[in-house]
């Protein structure tokens, strides 16, 4: 049986544990191996309520989040798909989205991504066409869409915040970033 992170988010009763994965740079063998064998021992634990799967961090190339979390969304723990607009125009990042939609994973961490880094032959080349809080009203205007084909549930959006800065200026920053996040759509926010 799946174990819906929407449910247990919007328990008031419930403490929210996620555990962040990050796919290596292997389409199979060990390190695949090993990311499976952690969602497959989380989701036995019971405590986590669904598991965070990075796209591409630091800005490198590795698996995609969308499809070792859809093998992780078939053991029956929920996925949050971190979705970066660093690789993407607003074309493909709706295109994305729908699969992920279609997938049925619904859990979309929406980030900016950080810059890009070493890929084929050298530095790769950031899109950045949107950012985080306009990201958010994409998946807020798709989610619209798509609970008016019939579906009951749209996306469940989150942002991230870093409260961990060095002065009260860069910290204030943040948090108006994250106002602004939230009022565009954001329904969960990670650390």
């Amino acid at each position: 049986m799946l174990r819906v992170f929407r449910n247990d988010l919007f328990d008031p009763g419930q403490f929210i544990v996620t555990l962040e994965l990050v796919p290596g740079r292997e389409h199979g063998g060990k390190s695949v191996d090993t990311v499976m064998r952690i969602a497959s021992d989380a989701f036995s634990d019971g405590r986590i309520s669904a598991v965070s799967m990075t796209d591409n961090p630091g800005g490198n190339p590795s698996l995609s989040p969308d499809v070792l979390g859809s093998e992780i969304f078939k053991l029956g723990m929920d996925v949050i798909v971190h979705f970066t607009c660093r690789d993407m125009n607003r074309v493909g990042l709706e295109s994305r989205a729908l699969q992920l939609a279609m997938m049925g994973m619904k859990n979309i961490l929406a980030l900016t991504g950080d810059y890009a880094g070493q890929g084929f032959a050298g530095q790769g080349a950031p899109v950045f066409d949107l950012d985080s809080v306009s990201m958010q009203c994409l998946l807020a205007m798709l989610s619209e869409r798509i609970i008016a084909a019939g579906d009951p549930d749209g996306f469940l959006s989150g942002c991230a915040i870093s409260p961990f800065k060095y002065t009260e200026a860069e910290s204030f920053a943040q948090y108006a970033k994250l106002c602004r996040k939230a009022k565009a759509g954001a329904q969960f926010i990670i650390t």
